[in-house]
């Protein structure tokens, strides 16, 4: 089910790298893996618009004269869509080790809405 939400939520832009994911589900929540070596907490930046949750970050490299340099600043961002009803409110993210874990919450089943019908007599006359 939930793959086809995942199956073209990569996008790479010019300079940016697409953050690899893992994404599982527990009982009550959607858990997303990102990894994202180099990235500092607090240089992750997280956001959620319209069920579409947006995950961005930015590796350093000091600026200085290298004798031969493979490691670049790098620019992270993946678009993740959630399926619908996700309580975002309520989700959690840590970072540890270059390793981003967010947990979504999972829509709740809404109970019945029962309605009242008033029955309306009319008199006999």
């Amino acid at each position: 089910m939930l793959d086809q939400f995942f199956r073209e939520a990569g996008i790479r832009d010019r300079g940016v790298s697409t953050v690899p994911i893992n994404v599982y589900e527990e009982e009550e929540a959607l858990v997303i893996e990102a990894s994202m070596p180099g990235v500092r907490p607090e240089d992750i930046e997280l956001s959620c618009v319209d069920d579409v949750l947006t995950i961005r970050g930015r590796s350093s490299v000091p600026d200085r004269e290298y004798l031969h340099q493979e490691m670049h600043s790098t620019e992270y961002l993946r678009r993740i869509p959630l399926p619908g009803g996700c309580v975002v409110d309520e989700a959690e993210a840590s970072a540890e080790l270059g390793l981003l874990r967010i947990r979504v919450p999972k829509p709740r089943p809404r109970a019945p809405e029962r309605i009242r019908i008033q029955i309306t007599r009319k008199n006999a006359s």
